[in-house]
């Protein structure tokens, strides 16, 4: 076990950047690549159509569409049809697309469905589309930035559809106003393709669109492919946490990543998922339990975040995923805030309490916790447990902890979920929870840790698979996620090994 965690804590030294940051891409999917390759096989800027056949080359190589959710699946299937001209109908019609939070999915597909000229089975007919795209519009609340620009693109390519230039001309000024220099939209594929397929339906030959086309085209990666957004912020608070007990990640490791998200603070006191973009509670709350434990934070750094989460706290004493108005509380969001809060008691005066309770309740009324941001019951135990009062769980261990323990597969590891095969990430993620719930069978510790230690890979990695949403519920993959996941198990058992010896010794 320490072989494989001064392994693994070796790789992530060599993998942190210049600037103390840990970045890396995620893994390919369908939704970018196709939606990249749709857009640009409809543009007439240099170099787009050869950009379009090799995503098409990639596309057609066995790409397959997620199947954890109908919706993922749904949004896959139709996003590979529209890209390599394929099928007929785009489906829409599961029950599940008439959910409010994946229902803008739907209008999403309907209006690039509409554009390309094909029908759709399921969902409302163009002008309904059309209807409700202009009533979003029009009272759209506090939507983030990117989910703003990909609402005004579909009404643009309705309202081309319909022949109304004027609408559609307005609707590309708007988007327009949120590209970046470089002719992305928030470093989103998903976002800018949606863009640059309305800049060029309703404002062709525009510096915009040429801009925005541009992009895409220099952005595909190698293998044809183009990637989900990488998360720098998230992914060096996620490996502080998962690497802040080991003395050489302390030395070498440490005091430039904690620079890189003290500089990464936003200027409302909250941190973004990546560099650049604005502050979601998760993130804010992430980072602050990440900078609760090494020297050298700056007292105005956590001052400044706890406002910040003071400052988001709802009348009902909860916090929202983001800071929208229409994003709801998720278990994984409450438990973070309120264990970066416990980390800085004294330094503040918001009362959790309200937010632990509605944790218990969560629990008693489901079964289980779920996760806003990861797929899994492993990762939600794990990252709720932490917000729960240690005190007053019982001596066997906490009921979801025993509940996560008894879904361990036979060959040591742990699944996703329960009945799935085993994944590194998912394995490292139960056992920091039964660490986190008190519960002490050697059997489960030591088949969870053997499993990971013969799944390393020699260069100090795991392999893993898609567990973060984005968007929901779409999944996607960063290497960087699973690295910390699983070295924080391992990491669980050195500390379990250590105090169990202690209590030996004693």
């Amino acid at each position: 076990m320490n072989r494989a965690l001064d392994l693994a804590t070796q790789h992530v030294l060599a993998t942190q950047r210049r600037n103390g940051s840990w970045l890396a891409a995620p893994a390919a999917r369908i939704t970018e690549t196709a939606l990249c390759t749709l857009t640009l096989a409809r543009s007439p800027h240099p170099g787009a159509h050869r950009a379009a056949e090799r995503g098409r080359v990639w596309l057609a190589g066995g790409a397959a569409p997620q199947g954890h959710h109908p919706v993922a699946h749904a949004v896959e299937a139709a996003l590979l049809s529209l890209a390599l001209e394929t099928g007929d109908h785009i489906d829409v019609s599961h029950p599940s697309f008439t959910d409010r939070a994946l229902s803008a999915r739907a209008r999403l597909l309907q209006a690039i469905a509409l554009h390309a000229g094909r029908a759709t089975r399921g969902g409302t007919g163009p002008a309904a589309l059309r209807a409700l795209l202009a009533s979003e519009l029009a009272a759209p609340g506090r939507l983030k930035r990117w989910t703003r620009v990909e609402l005004w693109s579909a009404h643009a390519l309705v309202e081309t559809h319909f022949g109304n230039q004027s609408a559609a001309r307005h609707a590309t000024r708007v988007i327009a106003d949120e590209q970046s220099p470089a002719g992305d939209f928030f470093a989103n594929p998903v976002t800018t393709a949606l863009a640059a397929l309305a800049l060029q339906a309703a404002a062709p030959g525009t510096a915009a669109a040429r801009s925005a086309a541009q992009h895409l085209i220099t952005s595909q990666l190698p293998d044809g492919t183009w990637r989900f957004p990488t998360s720098d912020v998230w992914d060096t608070a996620l490996t502080v946490r998962a690497f802040h007990g080991a003395p050489v990640f302390g030395r070498r490791g440490l005091p430039a990543a904690v620079a890189f998200l003290v500089a990464a603070q936003n200027p409302d006191g909250g941190w973004p998922y990546r560099s650049g973009v604005e502050s979601d509670n998760d993130t804010t709350a992430a980072v602050l339990i990440a900078l609760g434990g090494p020297r050298g934070v700056p007292g105005t750094t956590i001052g400044a975040g706890l406002r910040h989460l003071a400052g988001q706290q709802t009348s009902d004493g909860l916090w929202r995923t983001w800071q929208s108005a229409g994003d709801p509380p998720v278990d994984d969001v409450i438990a973070h805030v309120v264990t970066a809060l416990d980390r800085h008691s004294g330094r503040h005066r918001v009362r959790p309490a309200a937010a632990r309770r509605w944790l218990t309740e969560r629990l008693g009324t489901q079964g289980r916790w779920h996760a806003g941001w990861y797929r899994g019951l492993p990762y939600a135990t794990a990252e709720v447990l932490p917000a729960l009062d240690a005190a007053a769980a019982p001596v066997a261990g906490h009921p979801a902890a025993r509940t996560l323990a008894e879904t361990r597969n036979p060959d040591g590891g742990w699944p996703v979920e329960p009945g799935g095969p085993s994944v590194p990430a998912a394995t490292g993620l139960a056992l920091a929870a039964l660490e986190r719930g008190g519960l002490h069978d050697a059997n489960h510790w030591a088949e969870g840790l053997t499993y990971l230690v013969e799944t390393q890979r020699a260069d100090g990695t795991w392999p893993g698979v898609p567990l973060m949403y984005g968007p929901r519920p779409l999944l996607t993959h960063y290497p960087t996620h699973t690295q910390a996941f699983a070295a924080g198990g391992l990491f669980a058992g050195q500390r379990r090994l250590g105090a169990a010896r202690v209590l030996k010794e004693g």
